[in-house]
């Protein structure tokens, strides 16, 4: 790597993507605060590959070292639940992973953007296919967004089964979920 470097932190990223060095971003990015913003710019990239293996990566450093994105959660977090609406699949379940764990480990800053998310999973709860509509619910009842009960209770008895990228949730009941929710609602 030269001594001066004239390429941007974006495309830098990008290349190292396409390249699957992944656990080298990983390294770059808990290191460097340019380096992690060029990751989460690369969650608007026009090319579903790229945004799917930004939403994997980001998943990685939340494992190995979640204080380094803790910052930056206003940014991540509303955007990776806008993104579990993305039609690729790979795009949709990264997406899910990562609001997910987002959600789990940091509950207390979680709150300040609870606002926002809950509208968007309420929407989903209306509009999505079915195993948006599971995530969305998982999402709700870590959020402990009582706002949302009535559409919670709305699919209590649906029986469809969905199929999400979480331990024990393959195939089980979108009535299942919806019932583990208003647990946690209540």
């Amino acid at each position: 790597m030269p001594f001066l470097s004239f390429g941007s932190k974006k495309d830098k990223i990008k290349k190292l993507i396409e390249e699957e060095r992944f656990d080298e971003i990983v390294s770059m990015a808990v290191k460097d605060k340019k380096a992690l913003n060029a990751l989460i710019e690369l969650l608007d990239d026009n090319v579903p590959g790229i945004r799917g293996d930004a939403l994997l990566i980001l998943g990685m450093i939340v494992e190995q070292r979640a204080d380094a994105v803790g910052a930056h959660l206003d940014k991540i977090l509303p955007k990776a639940v806008e993104l579990t609406k993305n039609r690729n699949p790979y795009v949709k379940e990264n997406a899910m992973v990562l609001s997910y764990e987002l959600t789990r480990r940091f509950p207390d800053r979680i709150m300040k953007l609870k606002d926002t998310i809950v509208e968007d999973l309420i929407e989903e709860l209306r509009e999505g296919d079915k195993n948006t509509k599971g995530f969305a619910l998982m999402l709700l009842g870590e959020l402990g967004a009582s706002e949302a009960k009535e559409y919670v209770e709305e699919l209590v008895n649906v029986e469809d089964k969905v199929i999400l990228p979480f331990e024990g949730k393959k195939w089980v009941s979108l009535g299942e979920i919806a019932k583990e929710t208003l647990e946690k609602l209540s």
